[in-house]
């Protein structure tokens, strides 16, 4: 199924996802084709990139210690023993010094190497990166790890980094291995679980920028416990975290976003093919749980795989909607069955 998802169209779920689309026309890529997902990142880096070389890079203090023939900052007077520096006629000082070699600047040189060391990397946008590379030759390269980047906190100087390190982080949880002759070897994004998330992410952000008059958010439902009754166990209860909601004043429409190979399986050989109970299940105790005190309906949006569907369903009084999304279509068809969708709140 994914792998006949254009790259074009991926281009644009990211352009919702990551925000690409709010940092103006020279990221925007939507009349440029690219061969594989790599290429894509690769050129979304190269603009990102050149914009942030002429902002210029975060900078931030970092303590430093180093022997000095004069003082600076204040003295270690354990390692000026230690190292007997006196002698030389030096000391051993702590001091904070304003670098660019922080770690947002790391990992982002660490992921230009990676990608250029990558063999399917297209020509141009590899002698591009390899440009740019040298704007970093002060910054350290990582032995990079998903920890690097839960450390990062952004803030009003550095928040237009986020785009980048968010292709950074894409990227480093594609990277397979790199060999000895220092070879990229990548995943295929669109056949793992990246795309699961990003197509979850694209549907919410897409309706957070195209609606207006509808609420759009993300909430956590609570069960809806007997108040009466001693529950043992509570904190074993699993989390029902919703992917996407849209309400107005009236009505509350729930919607899971399902990235299956096929919406429609064989449960027992012999059987016709049905939809997932679990997912259905799902949806169901999302809207029983809703403290929403209007009308509230479920839906199912799966991507097509060999056909297209569009089911309606009444479970006690509740509408319960199983849609495809083709992500194969242009996209302006993508946005028209998105913005139709929608048009059920």
């Amino acid at each position: 199924m994914s792998n006949i998802i254009p790259i074009q169209n991926i281009y644009y779920m990211l352009s919702y996802a990551y925000d690409v689309l709010k940092q103006g026309g020279n990221i925007s890529l939507s009349n440029e084709e690219f061969a594989n997902i790599y290429d894509l990142f690769g050129k979304i880096l190269v603009n990102s990139l050149n914009l942030l070389i002429k902002r210029g890079f975060n900078r931030e203090y970092v303590c430093t210690s180093d022997e000095l023939s004069a003082l600076r900052g204040k003295i270690n007077i354990a390692d000026t023993l230690r190292r007997q520096s006196f002698i030389n006629g030096k000391l051993s000082c702590e001091f904070d010094e304003l670098t660019s070699n922080v770690l947002l600047n790391q990992i982002i040189r660490t992921s230009i190497c990676s990608l250029i060391n990558y063999k399917k990397l297209d020509k141009k946008i590899k002698e591009q990166l390899i440009y740019i590379n040298s704007y970093f030759k002060e910054i350290e390269v990582l032995r990079l790890g998903k920890e690097h980047f839960s450390r990062i906190r952004y803030h009003r100087n550095n928040n237009f980094y986020k785009l980048i390190i968010d292709i950074c982080e894409l990227l480093f949880d594609e990277t397979i291995v790199s060999s000895q002759k220092g070879e990229t070897i990548f995943k295929d994004f669109v056949r793992d679980n990246r795309m699961a998330a990003l197509y979850e992410k694209f549907i919410l952000n897409f309706y957070k920028k195209e609606l207006t008059s509808v609420r759009v958010y993300s909430p956590i439902f609570e069960w809806k416990k007997d108040s009466d009754f001693e529950h043992i166990g509570v904190d074993f209860l699993p989390v029902m975290r919703t992917d996407i909601v849209l309400e107005n004043k009236k009505k509350q429409l729930i919607i899971d976003a399902k990235y299956y190979t096929n919406a429609l399986q064989i449960r027992n050989v012999g059987e016709a093919k049905k939809l997932i109970a679990a997912n259905l299940y799902q949806i169901y105790a999302y809207i029983n749980n809703s403290t929403f005190n209007g009308e509230k309906a479920g839906l199912l949006i799966y991507p097509t795989v060999d056909t297209e569907f569009d089911f309606v369903y009444s479970i006690q009084g509740k509408k319960i909607y199983v849609k495809t999304l083709n992500l194969k279509a242009e996209w302006d068809r993508i946005y028209m069955q998105l913005m139709e969708t929608a048009a059920l709140v």
